[in-house]
């Protein structure tokens, strides 16, 4: 081909160059002057087509526009590469009497070869000084030799030019030639796949189709033995093909062995541009694991071939083509618009194969059996096969749960964890045919930890809010059984729809609808593969049964009512119940501005705030708005639940002030839960608050002396309608009334110091170190400062702060200043301060050592501390000189212990301590019993019962 390309440009391009020559001799001139050429146009070549190997002759002509008639001009005409004028003189180029004119009028030219290309470009000179400014018109005649073995019709182009000389300007233009492949040499075929594609390389078993042949024409297959540079210099038979209609040839390529090929017949040159590549491809297809069981979600087949892309048809014994297609559901399918079931009725599917990759298998999204199979892999196109041995095993998948026995409230919300193990999903059911319960859910695990931890919320369950009472945070937990797979049947074996019509069937578990929320009791928590059915005595069967647990619902209790403060800020502020519980300290005296915090110790209504609210368990315990709580305690709820906290210090003519709910926020923890209330917000009490203000906290479960809680008749009932009067769903009728009682009373802040002498002045020692004590019931934990300035007639004036003081748990504070800057006699003010507002104001005196022995004089106060006699223990008398420190309220409680001999009555002087104590439990400004507190913080810290 290479060689016949060669032949056909040299004789395009020999004939280009004859008419170019021709055309640069005819020209003629329009009338209008002009300063330059403008265009070159009307070009004409006639004939325009010539037969490779022959000596023609043709007409050029052209015209070159508004030439400046001043001067000589030259007209150039140039072939391609090949092409050769019939003479290399003005012998081959016939000038006519009037072929070049200038406005009409004749005018002299002259043509030259060219020494360069041989003979293939021409330069015409014209003369067109006695002509007028005009069109020069050329119109010649010239012979051009066409070269032997032209490959295929082609077109050539004729490059004219012509060269304005008075200001050095031309234009240009082509003319235009074709020139006929008469004996069909040279021939170039193209080889195509089945896609139309032109390949660099084909596999056996592909369907080569050669195409821009001699249609109805003859061809041989003959395969490559030796190539001498790009020809072929030996080759050998393959066989006989005849080329239809088109021109085109189908070559099976199955039986042919790898190398080159090539058609040789009309027009076909045996050189390398006309050859195809044939190679066999190899094939390699192998499960990841020898065995794998049926669920399997990932199972892996290492593809391995020297091809990029191509399909495979896929087939098994023993699977049929809906099998296969779910099998690998998730493999990639077919590419060049291949569909994956174009061989399904021999049950084979179509999937993209891989140079080197993967191809993934889904087990458990079939019902294949256990057995050993043999999967097929053919390539689509090519004779390439292999096959891959695989062994199905059943399944071993175990679950468990990771409590044997879960026990909460009923009413409440409570967490199952199911342990899962060569399975990522189970089915849950809940109770059975001896509570008069059941349900079942799908769970699955979502975060790959091998375990399935969801909620239940038993106060909805079987309830028209039934959705709802199913949650995971980092799981999937669907109440919908049946859609995910899970079966019911009766006891006659028929299919029943979905859980609840197999709960109500009369041939199923013949259940009514819930009478009233889940009542305590133990409900059987079953973890299966979910096929479910009752037997001939309507008993729940569980086929497959992975393990079983226990919920163990008991009768909710109210075990008792406490509060705490904790410092102001926004009731939300805690991130959960156990963030609240760092926060806060027991007391029964709440300084405004402070947090108030109810502690209820009672369980049982959990899940109606949740379904109430729309939070999870988690949310409950991060805290939800106090409306919620509201709206089980309002006194339409019906719901047996009382909730009070009513001034005690109203006057006849008023009601009893009470806490507004909706504007506080409630923490749940087990078995217990948490109202936070601002009292520096003037909507939290319905009244107005003022300093000594107390109220009653009662909360009460109560119940109807003849009817119980009963649900309406929907079916399924709604899951907070009580028909009967106001009674707690979980108790029956007549039952005395469950309830816990306290008290607390709010002040104003305040704060005292001691240290305090006859003229009602704190003294402060003139120290590095300088220690101010005093009590306060502004909550522990609030950011407090105590700041001493001097007074106005003091100089240097100096202003000392401590801002790190903190209170402690008991309402004594201590601050630590230096106060150096002073002397001895300097008077000053002393303030204590929260925030920006001060507390106390009181006027201070500094002083070279604080006179802790001053309240040593009222040891006769001590002596109500007989604890004192203890003393007689020691007798290291002269020791007890100590006892003057022991005075400091806080240092004097070492007095009971520091009795030493007889210097024991200063320690009684220690005992001042209990005079610094506005009560009997000795805690500054609260009303609780100090032995309570570890109590209480056990009570708060309580986790889930779980045995």
């Amino acid at each position: 081909m290479t060689n016949d390309t060669n032949y056909r440009g040299k004789a395009n391009a020999v004939f280009f160059a004859a008419i170019m020559v021709v055309s640069m001799f005819a020209a003629g001139f329009a009338a209008a002057p002009v300063a330059a050429v403008d265009d070159v146009n009307g070009v004409s070549l006639t004939p325009n087509q010539a037969d490779e190997d022959t000596t023609q002759e043709h007409n050029l002509q052209f015209t070159a526009t508004n030439v400046n008639t001043s001067a000589t001009h030259t007209a150039n005409i140039t072939l391609p590469d090949g092409a050769t004028f019939a003479s290399s003189g003005n012998s081959g180029v016939n000038v006519g009497a009037s072929t070049i004119t200038a406005n009409g009028s004749d005018v002299t030219g002259s043509a030259t070869f060219s020494n360069t290309n041989s003979g293939q470009s021409l330069e015409i000179g014209v003369d067109t000084s006695g002509a007028s400014d005009g069109d020069v018109v050329f119109d010649v005649n010239v012979s051009v030799d066409f070269p032997a073995n032209v490959d295929g019709d082609a077109s050539e182009s004729i490059d004219i030019t012509f060269n304005d000389d008075d200001d050095a300007t031309s234009q240009s233009t082509t003319a235009s030639v074709t020139i006929s492949d008469t004996d069909n040499s040279g021939t170039s075929v193209a080889y195509e796949n089945n896609a139309g594609a032109t390949p660099s390389i084909f596999y056996q078993g592909q369907d080569v189709t050669a195409t821009q042949l001699t249609p109805d024409t003859e061809y041989v297959l003959r395969s490559v033995d030796e190539f001498d540079g790009d020809d072929v210099s030996s080759s050998t038979f393959e066989g006989e093909y005849d080329a239809d209609s088109n021109g085109e040839i189908e070559i099976d390529t199955s039986s042919l062995e790898s190398g080159d090929y090539y058609l040789s017949g009309d027009g076909v040159d045996a050189v390398r541009d006309n050859t195809f590549e044939l190679t066999v491809q190899d094939l390699s297809v192998e499960w990841e694991e020898d065995s794998y069981d049926t669920g399997e979600e990932a199972a892996e087949i290492n593809v391995d071939s020297q091809r990029n892309t191509y399909n495979l048809n896929v087939s098994a014994d023993g699977l049929d083509y809906d099998e296969l297609n779910a099998l690998f559901n998730d493999a990639e399918g077919p590419v060049n618009g291949v569909a994956p079931g174009e061989n399904s009725d021999d049950d084979e599917l179509i999937l993209r194969g891989y140079r080197d990759d993967t191809i993934v298998a889904n087990f458990s999204n079939t019902d294949i059996s256990a057995d050993d199979y043999e999967f097929d892999f053919e390539v689509y196109d090519t004779e390439a096969s292999d096959s891959a041995p695989v062994t199905i095993e059943e399944e071993d998948v175990s679950a468990s749960f990771a409590d044997g026995v879960t026990t909460a409230a009923a009413g409440d919300v409570v967490n199952v964890s199911v342990e899962l193990e060569d399975s990522d999903s189970a089915f849950v059911s809940v109770g059975g045919d001896g509570v008069g319960f059941f349900d079942v859910v799908y769970v699955e695990d979502d975060d790959d930890d091998d375990e399935v931890t969801f909620q239940i919320n038993t106060r909805t369950v079987g309830t028209n809010a039934s959705a709802d009472a199913y949650y995971s945070a980092d799981d999937i937990v669907e109440t919908d059984a049946a859609n995910e797979g899970a079966s019911f049947e009766d006891s006659n074996g028929n299919p029943l729809e979905n859980a609840s019509e197999f709960r109500k069937n009369s041939d199923g578990l013949d259940q009514n609808e819930l009478a009233r929320p889940a009542q305590a009791g133990e409900y059987d928590l079953i973890v299966s593969q979910g096929a479910f059915s009752a037997n001939d005595d309507n008993e729940l069967v569980v086929e497959d049964e992975l393990d079983i647990s226990t919920l163990d619902l008991v009768e909710p209790t109210v075990d008792g009512v406490a509060t705490h403060v904790a410092p102001s800020d926004n009731t939300d502020e805690a991130d959960d119940a156990a963030a609240l519980l760092e926060e806060v300290t027991q007391s029964e005296n709440i300084a405004l501005d402070d947090r108030l915090v109810i502690q209820v110790q009672a369980d049982g209504i959990e899940g109606y705030v949740a379904q109430q609210s729309g939070a999870n368990l988690d949310s409950l315990n991060e805290g939800v708005d106090g409306q919620y709580l509201g709206d089980l305690i309002n006194d339409n709820s019906d719901e047996g639940v009382n909730f009070e906290v009513e001034s005690s210090s109203a006057t006849a003519n008023q009601d009893p002030g009470t806490l507004n709910f909706d504007e506080t926020t409630v923490y749940f923890a087990d078995g217990q839960f948490f109202v936070v209330a601002d009292t520096s917000d003037s909507d939290t009490f319905e009244n107005t608050v003022s300093d000594g203000d107390s109220y009653d906290v009662t909360y009460e479960y109560v119940t109807d002396d003849n009817d119980r809680y009963t649900f309406n008749d929907d079916e399924p009932p709604a899951w907070n309608v009580n028909e009967n009067p106001d009674s707690f769903a979980y108790y029956a009728s007549g039952t005395d009334t469950v309830s816990a009682e306290t008290s607390f009373t709010l002040e104003e802040r305040e704060a005292s110091f001691d240290n305090e002498n006859a003229d009602d002045m704190v003294e402060v020692g003139v120290s590095e170190e300088a220690s101010i004590t005093g009590t306060t019931n502004v909550a522990p934990g609030t950011d407090i400062s105590v700041r001493l300035r001097s007074a106005s007639g003091v100089s240097p004036q100096f202003i000392l702060t401590d801002s790190d003081a903190e209170i402690a748990e008991d309402g004594t504070f201590e601050a630590t200043l230096d106060t150096t800057e002073g002397e001895v006699d300097n008077e000053a003010t002393l303030r204590f301060r929260v925030s920006s507002t001060n507390i106390e104001e009181i006027d201070a005196i500094l002083v070279e050592q604080v006179d802790d022995g001053s309240d040593g004089d009222d040891g006769s106060d001590g002596d109500d501390g007989s604890d004192g006699d203890d003393g007689s223990d020691g007798d290291d008398g002269s020791d007890g000189s100590d006892g003057s420190d022991g005075s400091d309220g806080s240092d004097g409680s070492d007095g009971s212990d520091g009795s030493d001999g007889s210097d024991g009555s200063d320690g009684s002087d220690g005992s001042d301590g209990s005079d610094g104590s506005g009560s009997e439990d000795g805690t500054p400004g609260f009303g609780a019993l100090v032995a309570l507190v570890a109590l209480i913080a056990a009570a708060l810290l309580a986790t889930r019962r779980n045995e």
